[in-house]
């Protein structure tokens, strides 16, 4: 039962995620696969700033928590 909520919710994340603009979905899963992710390299693959990684990763967590809020997977 465990198991099986574990891959719905990932299944409901995942979803959620194709959403976001293909900026956003590159930098997030980067980011959350990468255990310490390189920000030069990271910025040279995503075309941006060093300095504007952190940014854009809270303001595509924020994209992503207003999607969940929206489709009422989050409160």
């Amino acid at each position: 039962e465990s198991l099986a909520l574990t891959a719905l919710e990932n299944d409901v994340l995942w979803a959620l995620l194709r959403e976001l603009p293909e900026r956003c979905r590159r930098l997030l899963r980067i980011v959350a696969f990468e255990e310490r992710p390189d920000y030069s390299e990271l910025a040279n693959t995503l075309g941006m700033p060093v300095g504007s990684i952190g940014p854009t990763r809270g303001r595509c967590l924020k994209k992503l928590r207003k999607l969940m809020h929206d489709k009422g997977e989050i409160q």
